[in-house]
Protein backbone atom coordinates (compact mmCIF):
# COMPACT_ATOMS: atom_id res chain seq x y z
CA UNK A 1 0.00 0.00 0.00
CA UNK A 2 1.15 3.30 -1.09
CA UNK A 3 1.00 5.67 2.05
CA UNK A 4 -0.47 8.59 -0.05
CA UNK A 5 -3.58 5.40 -0.91
CA UNK A 6 -3.72 5.32 3.02
CA UNK A 7 -4.05 8.57 3.65
CA UNK A 8 -6.69 9.39 1.08
CA UNK A 9 -8.97 6.48 2.34
CA UNK A 10 -8.50 7.83 6.11
CA UNK A 11 -9.54 11.16 4.55
CA UNK A 12 -12.85 9.62 3.13
CA UNK A 13 -13.16 8.26 6.71
CA UNK A 14 -12.93 11.76 8.24
CA UNK A 15 -14.84 13.68 5.86
CA UNK A 16 -17.83 10.90 6.51
CA UNK A 17 -17.62 10.85 10.33
CA UNK A 18 -17.60 14.80 10.16
CA UNK A 19 -20.71 14.52 8.10
CA UNK A 20 -22.32 12.47 10.43
CA UNK A 21 -21.22 14.42 13.40
CA UNK A 22 -22.38 17.31 11.73
CA UNK A 23 -25.91 15.47 11.82
CA UNK A 24 -25.70 14.55 15.38
CA UNK A 25 -26.04 18.48 15.60
CA UNK A 26 -29.09 19.14 13.53
CA UNK A 27 -30.82 15.98 15.31
CA UNK A 28 -29.60 17.22 19.05
CA UNK A 29 -29.24 21.52 18.76
CA UNK A 30 -32.29 21.63 16.37
CA UNK A 31 -34.27 18.58 17.96
CA UNK A 32 -35.01 17.24 14.85
CA UNK A 33 -35.54 13.54 15.14
CA UNK A 34 -34.33 11.79 11.64
CA UNK A 35 -36.50 9.65 9.58
CA UNK A 36 -35.71 5.83 8.89
CA UNK A 37 -34.45 6.81 4.99
CA UNK A 38 -32.38 9.00 7.36
CA UNK A 39 -31.40 6.53 9.51
CA UNK A 40 -30.73 4.18 6.02
CA UNK A 41 -28.39 6.98 4.74
CA UNK A 42 -26.22 7.10 7.72
CA UNK A 43 -25.73 3.63 7.58
CA UNK A 44 -24.51 4.13 3.71
CA UNK A 45 -22.32 6.58 5.41
CA UNK A 46 -21.00 4.00 7.78
CA UNK A 47 -20.99 1.14 5.12
CA UNK A 48 -18.41 3.56 2.94
CA UNK A 49 -15.98 4.16 5.78
CA UNK A 50 -16.04 0.67 6.85
CA UNK A 51 -14.43 -0.34 3.16
CA UNK A 52 -12.33 2.10 3.68
CA UNK A 53 -11.29 1.01 7.39
CA UNK A 54 -10.84 -2.66 5.83
CA UNK A 55 -7.75 -0.61 3.37
CA UNK A 56 -6.23 0.74 5.72
CA UNK A 57 -6.49 -2.58 8.31
CA UNK A 58 -5.79 -5.44 5.95
CA UNK A 59 -4.37 -3.16 3.06
CA UNK A 60 -5.89 -2.28 -0.52
CA UNK A 61 -8.37 -4.59 -1.68
CA UNK A 62 -10.54 -4.18 -4.57
CA UNK A 63 -13.01 -5.96 -2.52
CA UNK A 64 -12.78 -3.33 0.21
CA UNK A 65 -13.63 -0.76 -2.01
CA UNK A 66 -16.47 -2.96 -3.26
CA UNK A 67 -18.18 -2.56 0.10
CA UNK A 68 -17.78 1.23 -0.21
CA UNK A 69 -18.79 1.44 -3.92
CA UNK A 70 -22.04 -0.85 -3.08
CA UNK A 71 -22.81 1.57 -0.09
CA UNK A 72 -22.31 4.61 -1.78
CA UNK A 73 -24.86 3.61 -3.97
CA UNK A 74 -27.94 1.90 -2.08
CA UNK A 75 -27.09 5.39 0.26
CA UNK A 76 -27.58 7.20 -2.40
CA UNK A 77 -30.41 5.75 -3.66
CA UNK A 78 -32.17 5.65 -0.18
CA UNK A 79 -31.28 9.68 -0.75
CA UNK A 80 -32.48 9.58 -4.34
CA UNK A 81 -35.87 8.23 -2.60
CA UNK A 82 -36.23 10.53 -0.03
CA UNK A 83 -35.63 13.62 -2.83
CA UNK A 84 -38.41 12.15 -4.95
CA UNK A 85 -40.89 12.22 -2.03
CA UNK A 86 -40.32 16.02 -1.47
CA UNK A 87 -39.96 17.01 -4.82
CA UNK A 88 -43.47 17.67 -5.92
CA UNK A 89 -44.91 21.02 -5.71
CA UNK A 90 -47.05 21.70 -2.57
CA UNK A 91 -44.87 19.51 -0.37
CA UNK A 92 -43.27 20.63 2.47
CA UNK A 93 -39.25 20.00 2.63
CA UNK A 94 -38.37 17.62 5.65
CA UNK A 95 -35.97 19.50 8.06
CA UNK A 96 -34.21 22.86 7.94
CA UNK A 97 -32.07 23.79 5.17
CA UNK A 98 -28.32 24.13 5.25
CA UNK A 99 -26.96 26.37 2.70
CA UNK A 100 -30.34 26.26 0.80
CA UNK A 101 -30.57 22.37 0.36
CA UNK A 102 -31.96 19.84 2.64
CA UNK A 103 -29.78 17.33 4.40
CA UNK A 104 -31.07 14.22 2.55
CA UNK A 105 -30.25 16.71 -0.82
CA UNK A 106 -26.48 17.01 0.90
CA UNK A 107 -26.40 13.36 1.90
CA UNK A 108 -26.59 12.63 -2.07
CA UNK A 109 -24.63 14.83 -3.09
CA UNK A 110 -22.14 13.36 -0.59
CA UNK A 111 -22.59 9.90 -1.85
CA UNK A 112 -22.16 10.91 -5.55
CA UNK A 113 -18.85 12.70 -4.46
CA UNK A 114 -18.27 9.03 -2.41
CA UNK A 115 -18.79 7.12 -5.91
CA UNK A 116 -16.67 9.51 -7.77
CA UNK A 117 -13.56 9.13 -5.24
CA UNK A 118 -13.42 5.43 -5.10
CA UNK A 119 -14.01 5.66 -8.78
CA UNK A 120 -10.47 7.58 -8.47
CA UNK A 121 -8.77 5.12 -6.61
CA UNK A 122 -10.03 2.08 -8.43
CA UNK A 123 -8.05 3.74 -11.36
CA UNK A 124 -5.37 4.08 -9.39
CA UNK A 125 -4.91 0.55 -8.26
CA UNK A 126 -1.55 -1.20 -8.48
CA UNK A 127 -2.18 -4.69 -7.79
CA UNK A 128 1.31 -5.32 -7.17
CA UNK A 129 0.95 -3.00 -4.45
CA UNK A 130 -2.15 -4.60 -2.67
CA UNK A 131 0.12 -8.30 -2.45
CA UNK A 132 2.68 -6.61 0.03
CA UNK A 133 2.32 -6.30 3.58
CA UNK A 134 -0.14 -2.88 4.65
CA UNK A 135 1.53 0.35 6.09
CA UNK A 136 1.38 0.66 9.90
CA UNK A 137 -1.29 2.65 11.19
CA UNK A 138 -0.11 6.35 11.87
CA UNK A 139 -1.46 8.36 14.33
CA UNK A 140 -3.96 10.19 12.00
CA UNK A 141 -5.28 6.32 10.33
CA UNK A 142 -5.42 5.70 14.44
CA UNK A 143 -7.99 8.38 14.81
CA UNK A 144 -10.05 7.27 12.08
CA UNK A 145 -10.67 4.48 13.73
CA UNK A 146 -11.82 6.05 16.78
CA UNK A 147 -14.09 8.77 15.55
CA UNK A 148 -15.46 6.43 12.84
CA UNK A 149 -16.47 3.58 16.19
CA UNK A 150 -17.50 6.54 18.09
CA UNK A 151 -20.37 7.68 15.60
CA UNK A 152 -21.48 3.95 14.82
CA UNK A 153 -21.59 3.71 18.84
CA UNK A 154 -23.72 6.68 19.21
CA UNK A 155 -25.73 5.80 15.89
CA UNK A 156 -26.47 2.64 17.41
CA UNK A 157 -27.59 4.11 21.00
CA UNK A 158 -30.03 7.10 19.19
CA UNK A 159 -31.71 4.70 16.62
CA UNK A 160 -32.19 2.61 20.07
CA UNK A 161 -33.42 5.32 22.15
CA UNK A 162 -35.99 6.75 19.16
CA UNK A 163 -37.17 3.28 18.15
CA UNK A 164 -36.31 0.96 20.89
CA UNK A 165 -36.84 -2.57 19.73
CA UNK A 166 -39.59 -2.64 16.89
CA UNK A 167 -39.10 -0.70 13.54
CA UNK A 168 -38.77 2.99 13.36
CA UNK A 169 -42.13 5.00 12.50
CA UNK A 170 -41.35 7.32 9.86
Amino acid sequence: MRAWERDLNALIIIILGCVLISAFGVQFIAHEQPCPLCMLQRLGMLGVATGCLLNLWFGIRMSHYGVALLSSLVGGFVALRQISLHVCPGTVAFGIPVLGLSLYTWSFIIFVCCVLAIALLLFLYDPKESLENPLPLNGFCKFTFGLIFLVALTNIITTFLQCGWGPCEG
